[in-house]
């Protein structure tokens, strides 16, 4: 090889180098109506990867792109510095900043606007541009979202949003992360040098030293869950994450237990969890599958053992699950949410006792995000007679766009061994 190749060679391998981004975010590259990013702290170094997609985008062809937030001040609050940055440290030629916009010689053109400051003449002339940006998208609220969509209307338009989640529910994750949209690429980025190539020795320290000083707020912090957790939630984020960091040692003969919660809408799953002892060993979601296959796939799970409980939620299509198990020989038992509690001093019905008697301090459940949601956002209240009680799922769906399906698989997995509640159908039949 020549010494011209050899330095061609270097040059590209640096240009390389320098347009790297976060592995995970390499999938907005592909075209998608939504594609949405958020974590904690150094989580997949998400405006440094988005800037440095932009402008590679708008150095390739003419690119009309929007930075937005709810409320800009000043320009020193956008990404117009992060943007000017980038270009500078991508080394394009071609690029023109100045205070009011960034442009590009081959007629790219980047703006920096306050959605909830646009007029509506100011709001109708966005409607031509390729691609909309919003930055602490945790702040957006519902109002200009309402405003904001119709806007993206151009062919192939997108919305590109990054966030440290604040609320439980932010506007933005309601509307567009929950709803489990066909045109989205959406990705929960973790801490660590596993969606971060520039993690630091001095970072992870300093992640260390937060969780040991405030676990809640380091949640927040590095992990990018929510900063403020309902008080009336059912389980803390701190119980939560100790049980998907514990390990435990389960004898060979601990009992295995699954338990199923089965779809009734387009947009909910399917999920099954199995234990053995108090530990889970396995897990599954089924997408848009009918009862048939759904019975298939937990039997199994399940080894085809007879011996095997299989909790379902009989309720709604459930039952044409359990009814399937039972023909082929499995130990299903059928459980209905809304059965009257067997405490009923304390709780109102078989949901309730679901929720407040698992045992979040001794289990050891699946490191996985959906469930910390769900377990997470749950909230409950009293009724007039001193009983807890869990918030109705619909009102649950409507704050976070979809079913807590995993939480209320998970739930059952535990529940009818602990507690030996059954259909009250099938009460009768096995002796209570």
């Amino acid at each position: 090889m020549s010494y011209l190749q050899d330095a061609e060679l270097l040059r590209l391998l640096e240009k390389a180098d320098r347009e790297r981004v976060a592995p995970r975010l390499e999938a907005f590259r592909k075209p998608a109506r939504i594609k949405g990013c958020h974590g904690g702290r150094g989580a997949g170094a998400k405006s440094w990867s988005i800037a440095s997609l932009l402008i590679q985008a708008a150095s390739v062809k003419p690119l009309d792109i929007a930075c937005l937030r709810e409320v800009q001040l000043t320009l020193e609050e956008s990404v117009w510095k992060l943007l000017r940055d980038t270009i500078e440290r991508l080394k394009y030629p071609g690029w023109i900043v100045t205070k009011e916009a960034i442009n590009n010689v081959n007629g790219s053109h980047i703006i920096f606007r306050g959605i909830s400051d646009l007029r509506a003449d100011q709001l109708k002339s966005l409607e031509g541009f390729d691609i909309f940006w919003i930055e602490e998208a945790q702040s957006i609220t519902e109002h200009s979202l309402d405003v904001l969509m119709p806007t993206i209307r151009k062919e192939g338009s997108e919305l590109w949003f990054s966030m440290n989640r604040d609320k439980d529910v932010d506007p933005i994750i309601g509307r567009l992360w929950n709803t489990n949209r066909k045109d989205a690429i959406l990705i929960a980025l973790e801490p660590g040098a596993k969606d971060n190539p520039w993690w630091t020795k001095e970072l992870q320290t300093e992640m260390e030293y937060d969780f040991a000083r405030d676990p809640e707020l380091a949640l927040h912090i590095w992990n990018g869950a929510p900063r403020n957790q309902d008080p009336q939630s059912i389980f803390s984020r701190s119980a939560i994450r100790a049980a998907m960091d514990r390990r435990l040692t389960v004898a060979d003969n601990a009992p295995i237990v699954l338990g199923v919660d089965v779809a009734r809408f387009g947009d909910d799953q399917t999920v099954i969890y199995k234990r053995k002892g108090m530990k889970v060993i396995g897990h599954k979601k089924l997408i848009k599958a009918d009862t048939q296959r759904v019975a298939r796939e937990v039997w199994d799970m399940a080894g085809r053992d007879p011996n095997v409980p299989i909790n379902v939620d009989d309720s709604g299509v459930g039952g044409g699950v359990t009814d399937k198990l039972k023909d082929m020989g499995a130990n299903a038992i059928p459980v209905l949410n809304g059965d009257p509690a067997w405490d009923d001093d304390r709780f109102t019905t078989c949901a309730d006792e679901q929720w407040f008697n698992f045992p979040i301090d001794e289990a050891e459940i699946p490191d996985d995000p959906a469930l910390m949601e769900e377990l997470s956002g749950r909230v409950y209240f009293y009724t007039p007679k001193d009983q807890k009680k869990i918030e109705p799922k619909k009102d649950y769906k409507k704050r976070y766009g979809a079913s807590p399906d995993s939480a209320d698989a998970l739930l059952l997995c535990y529940y009818v061994t602990r507690l030996g509640r059954v259909s009250s159908a099938d009460a009768g039949n096995l002796g209570f």
